[in-house]
């Protein structure tokens, strides 16, 4: 008789098996770092968002209606921020608050519009990114109290959220 040397179909099954327990446990874990990840990046783009749209107040006395208004607005846009206006520190518009492009929320939903979501309220703004459940705060839910706090009526924890 001979003898073969090779895996039996248990130690086969086994060894699949325990693969695919390492897999189920390391798939979740490596899922959960890189949305941990991609909110730490949201925060920062959004703290980089906020400081522009503070030299914009700044420069203008308000925030802008929408943040592409950063780039300067055309004549036809309702910002201040156009070829026509001086600034209240003297220059003439439109400046360019933010050097690169404006950068996309990397938790987008709309098609048309992967830029981070901004409502200005008052003489406060809010930014967030409604992070890896895609789900929760709209503008609609954000609004100001009697003191001048934002309150918000449909936050969820996967909110990412900046306040100005």
């Amino acid at each position: 008789m001979r003898k073969y040397s090779a895996f039996s179909l248990m130690e086969l099954i086994i060894t699949i098996g325990i693969l695919l327990i390492l897999i189920g446990i390391v798939t979740p874990q490596f899922i959960g770092y890189l949305n941990r990840s991609k909110s730490a990046r949201a925060q920062m783009e959004m703290l980089s968002l906020r400081t522009a749209l503070q030299a914009y107040y700044i420069d203008w006395g308000t925030y802008p209606n929408e943040l592409s208004s950063l780039k300067g607005a055309s004549l036809d846009s309702m910002d201040s921020n156009h070829a026509n206006n001086f600034s209240a520190t003297g220059i003439q518009g439109p400046i360019d608050y933010f050097e690169k492009p404006l950068p996309h929320d990397l938790f987008w939903i709309d098609e048309n519009n992967k830029l981070y979501h901004y409502v200005a309220v008052g003489n406060r703004c809010v930014l967030w990114s409604n992070g890896p459940n895609k789900e929760g705060l709209k503008a609609e839910d954000i609004a100001v109290d009697s003191n001048g706090m934002i309150q918000y009526s449909n936050r969820d924890k996967d909110d990412i959220v900046v306040e100005i």
